[in-house]
């Protein structure tokens, strides 16, 4: 369903500025209905090659190699920005195609992933309580 893990694609993704494009994206959180996602994005643009954590890049970050998951590209989970989505609303999308399901990011990647999440200056307590309450094992 929209588990932890899950990578969807958003045909029409909107961003905070308002903007919409085609993004991939993770989830990060999922607790009582609510969904807490991040974008993802190919270009480096300044961010960091280091597996992983990136928390001293100019905007906050993580990082996964070529190789190490489902993208085919190096790929940053854009740790800046988060976004919130309801389980039926995401549900509903998929339903009409505007999101796909393509892959889940496997447990080992998405504890750190989480664990670096919560360490981003751009998190809000409540995303990060529902974070704490969807923690992979």
């Amino acid at each position: 369903m929209n588990d932890v893990g899950s990578v969807f694609l958003h045909k029409e993704f909107e961003f905070a500025d308002g903007g919409k494009a085609q993004k991939f994206f993770v989830v990060i959180g999922r607790h009582n209905g609510v969904v807490i996602a991040a974008k993802t994005t190919s270009q480096q643009h300044g961010r960091g090659i280091s597996y992983g954590c990136q928390p001293s890049d100019r905007f906050h970050n993580f990082y996964l190699p070529t190789g190490s998951c489902y993208f085919d590209k190096c790929t940053w989970v854009c740790l800046d920005e988060f976004y919130e989505f309801s389980d039926s609303e995401l549900f509903n999308a998929r339903f009409s195609g505007t999101v796909r399901f393509t892959c889940t990011l496997d447990a080992a990647h998405m504890k750190i992933l989480q664990d670096c999440a919560k360490e981003s200056e751009d998190i809000t307590s409540i995303q990060e309580n529902i974070i704490n309450n969807s923690i992979v094992q």
